[in-house]
């Protein structure tokens, strides 16, 4: 298991900086989830990481050794793509011995070697096809088989369920968090995906065109995320959004939604009376039905249609000026909810943001 470190890192391509001043480290055995958009610039810092691509400025460390300069082959790291890249000539167990005959190990060893990892990706069964006789599913599996018997310090995922089914990618993806726990390597996992990273990840780097937005353990990053745009971004259902200003009434602070809902803040001494703020609420922190606590902020609705989703409905409602969308798993309630007027949040689970968009706080922090 291997530390890494990356100081200024910078990657240009035709004129464009894909990658702005990255500084990363990564705990050895962490599992850090590289989390973003498309052309966020992911797979360019893998691949730095990797060695297959050299950055324009900038250093890249293992345990605090430089290997900015070093080869790929001298970094004892594996990499997984989207892509299934196995040899279509080789049947599945010479895919996964491959890099184990380069190493020139002994047929004893290779086998023993071959057998370990293809159990521990459950694939004993298909050692024999060929990789067009393969599912998708099989195919990836085999790919993260021949990477991991290396053996590894560092191994970079780079969106590897994309391709696939939305079952088999579940069933793999419950798969992957069985190994990584298993396997004794730091691991660097990309996805544009938050469930996935939320399900796999110990550690969340967010990034947003080029640059790290925010970096810490999942659970904080998804309850203190750096901006509404991070927010969004977390939340497979985005999350509400909602102006306010902060009024001053017989010595109190409030932030006034609407005229229909006012938030105490008057302990909180960074917010200023006459400046506008966003409130944000993610849309499965609504409770449909008030709870005893002094902490419950009644938020008064128009309900517009309810959405059956199987297992949970999804509430699109008015309040005030703004439309809200509420998660709920009352599924039993369904012709009730039609004619719901009020919904309740916790004031631990409203989050402030400046008018700019910039994370404040949570109301119901110190």
């Amino acid at each position: 298991m291997t530390e890494i470190t990356l100081e200024n890192i910078t990657k240009i391509f035709g004129g464009r900086e894909v990658l702005r001043d990255i500084n990363l480290k990564v705990k050895s055995g962490d599992i850090a989830v590289l989390l973003g958009p498309a052309g966020a610039g992911k797979t360019t810092l893998l691949k730095i990481i990797a060695g297959t691509l050299k950055p324009e400025k900038g250093r890249v460390y293992f345990d605090g050794e430089d290997i900015t300069d070093l080869p790929p082959q001298k970094r004892n790291v594996s990499m997984v793509f989207q892509t299934f890249a196995l040899y279509p000539n080789l049947r599945v167990y010479e895919n996964i011995a491959s890099p184990l005959r380069i190493k020139k190990l002994p047929e004893n060893e290779i086998r023993k070697q071959v057998n370990e990892i293809a159990e521990l990706l459950n694939i004993k069964h298909i050692l024999n096809k060929m990789p067009h006789e393969c599912s998708g599913g099989e195919a990836q599996r085999v790919v993260i088989a021949r990477a991991l018997i290396k053996k590894p310090r560092i191994c970079l995922f780079d969106e590897p369920l994309t391709n696939l089914d939305y079952k088999i990618r579940e069933i793999l993806r419950m798969e992957l968090k069985r190994i990584f726990s298993e396997i004794r390597a730091t691991v660097l996992y990309s996805t544009s995906n938050p469930e996935e990273a939320a399900a796999l990840g110990r550690t969340l780097v967010h990034i947003r065109e080029g640059k790290i937005i925010q970096v810490g353990g999942i659970r904080e990053c998804y309850r203190n995320p750096a901006d509404v745009t991070a927010a969004t971004y977390y939340s497979p259902v985005g999350i509400n959004v909602l102006r306010a200003n902060c009024v001053e009434i017989s010595a109190n602070k409030y932030l006034e939604i609407n005229n229909l809902i006012r938030l105490d803040v008057t302990k909180y001494r960074i917010f200023k009376e006459g400046e506008e703020y966003l409130v944000g609420i993610y849309p499965y922190d609504f409770k449909i039905s008030e709870e005893k606590s002094e902490n419950l902020v009644k938020i008064p609705i128009k309900v517009e249609f309810v959405e059956n989703m199987g297992s949970e409905l999804v509430i699109t409602a008015k309040c005030g000026d703004y439309f809200v969308n509420i998660l709920t798993p009352e599924v039993e309630r369904l012709t009730e909810l039609k004619y719901l007027k009020y919904a309740f949040v916790s004031l631990n689970d409203i989050i402030i943001f400046s008018d700019e968009g910039k994370y404040i706080q949570r109301l119901g922090g110190s």
